[in-house]
């Protein structure tokens, strides 16, 4: 019983933070403000370092230069999405400008890969929850 409400809690979980991760992004492309950022070399590369998000650099009125990384890279595999030095169109919120989404990257496959995995945890919870009563 206790594996069933742990995998339903777990699949839960990831969905409502897929859920919010495509939200965030949207509402960034949909009111944020529009720049271009530089995506610079990831200062924290190693052998065991698993984000594979791109580091980008821009300017912000007021805050200087913003360094950050975007929303919704959340691939499980380590390849260079973007070129280091080349350019790419963001979205920001001017009230917190280190919350950005990478404009024209489709990130779709990502996100269907973990509702799918949420959504298997939480189908595997229910049922072995079902098969406890």
């Amino acid at each position: 019983m206790f594996t069933g409400a742990w995998f339903a809690l777990f699949g839960g979980g990831v969905l409502w933070w897929c859920a919010a991760e495509v939200r965030t992004r949207r509402e960034l492309r949909r009111s944020g403000v529009s720049c271009m950022a530089r995506v610079l070399p990831d200062p924290d590369i190693t052998a065991d370092h698993a984000d594979t998000s791109p580091v980008l650099g821009f300017q912000v009125e007021g805050h200087g230069e913003v360094v950050t990384r975007p929303r919704g890279w959340t691939s499980i595999r380590r390849t260079p999405a973007l070129a280091v030095d080349s350019l790419v169109a963001v979205s920001y919120d001017p009230a917190r400008p280190t919350l950005v989404a990478v404009d024209g990257v489709g990130q779709g496959r990502s996100d269907l890969f973990w509702a799918a995995l949420g959504l298997a945890f939480a189908a595997c919870g229910v049922l072995l929850l079902a098969g406890a009563f």
